[in-house]
This record gives structure tokens, sequence and C-alpha cells, in this order.
């Protein structure tokens, strides 16, 4: 290896280094604490009035309850032991994030430095190959590792030889989810037009079949919660309400909250009355809810159902509030304008499923949509003096295609966040937030290999050095082409838009019979 080589390889692991280090010190400051505020709006049945603004019991965190005096450990080391986990479980959900992050910023950049000849061919190759690597690995093997290890062992502050030993099987047991995950992608059938079945093309062919699953369901879900709202069909235009009404259910919720608590006290001072003998206190414990139970837990449903009613006629009101100041209306009309994107793309993706003609037969680019042929059709509406081909323009409509698609990924991850993190039903905030931040790394690596895979046929050929008498080799031709996958990503955001449709429509049908 050559001089420069090695110099140029340095540089590349220096930017590693800064790249890793800014999305650290990013993560610890402000997506990290983020996603533990919203891990407390994914905690089941509880919805956040309740958790901000519940006034009538008494709300108290919980320290760390003492040792049984089989166990003598003192108070401090158990909480250094919590401590301790916290800060393992947080640091390695933020690395992991950090180097996806840090391995996808050098691939793009590496296509860059390929389409400017920058550096040499055998470094970009080196590099590329290395990253690709990397990102495979830790998207299928890796991130599912650390997010099954956490769920297994969790936060115990118990450290004993017996709870070391089940911790143990535990890890043992963290194995097999992965193991089982690794043998059904292998399973997975390769594309009929796939030409290279090298082992890296192949594992990623099935990384890229798997992850446009995932993106097409994620992308459809999210086109349809973006544009809902928008479409007069399908939106519920309500009355907004007034302060009136809202001050009238606000009234009933405190009534049901001081209900709720005299019962509270009711029953704890029966529970303490110095006339109850041992025998009394004994059978209470094996006799069925008595009939002050019974109302406390309707009292607590009503609650739950108030709290509700109470939020969404807040944000009713807001929302009428900020739908009248120019920021709302400039927001409504970017607003619809994603939704006529949302609607074009669902009938471009029906277009390229069942009319055999979108399809282009070339095999240099992807088959065109809607979408390129209205760009094409407005530009030449725009510049008549020239004709413009659809090959021209299908680059940079994927392009903004890909923009557009991530959009609505970002838009419906967070409701997934909420969604994952409700059903494991994980109770601590650093936990869920490593949780999240673990599978907001496999979805960003998964995105952006799909993108990388897709701009295939956007970038130029590397150019051919006079100086370099070695072959150059493409970067673009170590991963499989974009054809092969488009029709599973239609396919599958068509059954997203679809199911999502269906259930939002019954659920406002449902809603309104209801009300």
């Amino acid at each position: 290896m050559s001089s420069i080589a090695i110099l140029q390889n340095v540089s590349l692991i220096a930017l590693r280094l800064g790249l890793f280090c800014a999305c650290r010190k990013y993560l610890s400051k402000s997506l990290y604490p983020d996603l533990a505020s919203l891990s407390i709006d994914a905690s089941p049945g509880i919805p956040s009035t309740i958790r901000h603004t519940h006034s009538s019991t008494v709300e108290v965190e919980l320290g760390i309850l003492p040792s049984p005096a089989s166990l003598p450990v003192d108070g401090s080391s158990s909480r250094r032991m919590v401590s301790s986990q916290k800060v393992l479980h947080s640091s390695i959900s933020q690395a992991m994030f950090s180097l996806v992050l840090t391995e996808s910023c050098i691939l793009f950049l590496l296509l860059v430095l390929q389409a400017t000849n920058t550096l040499n061919s055998s470094t970009r190759l080196y590099n590329w190959r290395y990253s690709l690597t990397f990102l495979t690995i830790s998207i299928l093997a890796i991130i599912p590792q650390c997010m099954s290890l956490l769920l297994m062992v969790g936060m115990q502050p118990n450290q004993s030889s017996g709870r070391r030993k089940f911790h143990g099987v535990r890890i043992a047991i963290s194995f097999i989810p992965v193991i089982a995950l690794l043998f059904a992608i292998a399973h997975i059938p390769l594309p009929k037009g796939l030409t290279s079945h090298d082992t890296m093309t192949s594992i990623l062919s099935r990384l890229i079949i798997l992850g446009t699953i995932i993106l097409g369901l994620l992308s459809g879900f999210g086109a349809i919660s973006n544009s809902w709202g928008f479409i007069p069909f399908f939106s519920n235009s309500k009355p907004v309400p007034t302060e009136q009404q809202i001050s009238s259910t606000e009234y009933s919720l405190s009534a049901i909250r001081n209900d709720l608590k005299d019962r509270h006290a009711f029953k704890l001072s029966q529970h303490f009355q110095a006339d109850r003998t041992w025998l009394s206190r004994v059978s209470a414990t094996f006799r069925p809810g008595s009939e002050l139970d019974q109302e406390i837990r309707g009292l607590e449903a009503l609650e739950y159902e108030m709290v509700r009613k109470v939020e969404a006629l807040r944000d009713a009101r807001d929302a009428a509030k900020f739908s009248s100041s120019w920021r709302g209306r400039a927001f409504r009309v970017v607003g619809y304008l994603f939704a006529i994107y949302c609607v074009v793309r669902i009938l471009s993706a029906l277009a390229n499923l069942f009319i055999p003609s979108q399809r282009l037969a070339s095999s240099e680019t992807t088959y065109s949509d809607i979408i390129s042929e209205l760009v094409v059709y407005i530009l030449s509406w725009i510049y008549t003096k020239r004709s413009i081909r659809l090959e021209e323009v299908t680059p940079t409509a994927r392009q903004l295609s890909l923009v557009f698609v991530g959009i609505m990924i970002l838009t419906s991850v967070r409701l997934v966040l909420r969604g994952v993190t409700g059903a494991l039903r994980v109770t601590s905030r650093n936990l869920s937030a490593s949780l999240m931040l673990l599978i907001l790394a496999q979805l960003m690596g998964i995105y952006l290999l799909s993108t990388i895979v897709q701009m295939r046929s956007s970038f130029p050929p590397p150019p051919k050095s006079p100086n370099d008498n070695a072959e150059v080799v493409n970067l673009f031709s170590t991963i499989p082409p974009y054809e092969v996958f488009g029709s599973l990503f239609d396919w599958s955001f068509l059954i997203a838009a679809i199911s999502s449709t269906v259930v939002r429509w019954g659920a406002q049908k449902v809603n309104n019979a209801s009300e």
C-alpha cells in the first residue's frame, strides 16, 4: 500500500471519529432526552393529563426499596448498580446509533468522491466494502442482539449469586430470537432479476427485501396519516369547542377526581381502624373485591375517559387557533400539497403494479412512475421551446420521491415507537429510550441502504484516470439493482395504505356513533 493510500485511509478514519463524536454529542443533548420523554407518553393506559396534572392521588416516584435482612446490600451500592446499568444500556444504544449513522454518511461520501474522482479507486472500494459489511452485520445481528439482551436482562438492582446465574441464563436465551431471525432471513428467496449471486450480494439482497417491505409499510401508513385530515371525503370536520364546553368538561373531571379521592381516603381509614382484629385483617385479603373497590375501579375508568375527552377538546381548540394564524394557513397549504402527493403516490403504485406498459425494459434505470411523467408534463408545459425526455427527469424525480418517502416514514415512526414500547410494557424511561434508539438505528440503516440502491442509476460511472493503471471499480456494481425490489415496495405500500384507510374509517364511524 502506497503512502498516499495510507494517508487517504487515515483521513477517512479521522472523519469517522469526528462524525461519531458529533453524533454522540447530539444524542446525549437532544435526541435521547426526547426519546425518554416520548417513553413517558408511551406508558400503556395512562393519558398524559393524568400523568402531569393528576391531583386526586399522591404521586410519588419510588426509589430503591431496602434490601431484605438476608441480603446485606446497602442502599448506596444498589443505587450504584442501577446507575451503572442505566449508563451501560444508554451507552450501547447511543454507540450503535452513532456507528450506523457514521458508516452511512461514509457510504454517501464515497459515492460523491467516486463521482469527482477524488480518492484512489482501491481506497474507495476498501472503505466502501468495510462500511457496507459493517452496516449489514449491524442491522441483521448486532442491533437485534442488543435489543433482545436489553429486553431479557432489563435493569435488576439485585446482583446476588443466584441472580447472576439467572442473568447468565437470560443472556443465553437472548441469542435465540437473533438466531431465529437470521435463519428466517437466510430462507428469503432471492429475486429472479438478480445477476450476481456472491455471498455479500445475496445477504444484502435479502436485507433489502426485508427493508423494502418495512419501508413500504411505514410509507403507506404515513401516506394515509398525512393525507387523512386534508381529504374532504375522509376528513371529519367538527365544530370548534367553546371555552364553556371545555370548562364544563374540566369541572366534571374535577368532580370525578374528588369522588375518587374521597373513596380512596375512606378505604384507607377503614384499613387502619383500631378496632379491627387480626383475623379480620387476614380474611380481608382473601375476600373478593368489595363494592367500594368496584366503585373505585369504575371511577378510575370514568376518569380515564374524561381525561381523553378533555385532551381532545383542548387539542381541537388549539388546532383551530393555530389554523387561523398565518403559520397555520401556510402549514395547511403545505399539508394539502403533501396530501396530493400521497394520493398521487398511491395511484403511481397502482399503475406500476397493474399497468405493464409503465415498466421500462432497460435494466439501467428503474421503471417509471406517474410522478416522473407528471414532472415531464409540467416542465414541457413551462419550457415549450425544448423537448424534455422522460430519461432526463426520472433520476431527479426519483430523488424527490425518496425525500418524500422519508418524510412519510418519519411521520409514522413516532407512532411505531410508542406502539412498540407500549406493547412490550417497558416501564423504565431510560430502558425504553434505549430500545427506541436501537429501533431508530435499524430503520435508519435500512432506509439509507435502500436509498443507496435506488441511487444506482442516478450517479454517473466513475471517471477513468489516465494515471491509474488499475481497473476502476464502480461502487454501485457491488450492490444489487433496484429494479428487482420496486414491485415489492409498491405491494407493501398499497397493503399498508389500504389497511390504514380501513382501520381509520372504521374507528371514525365508531367514534361518531358513540358520540
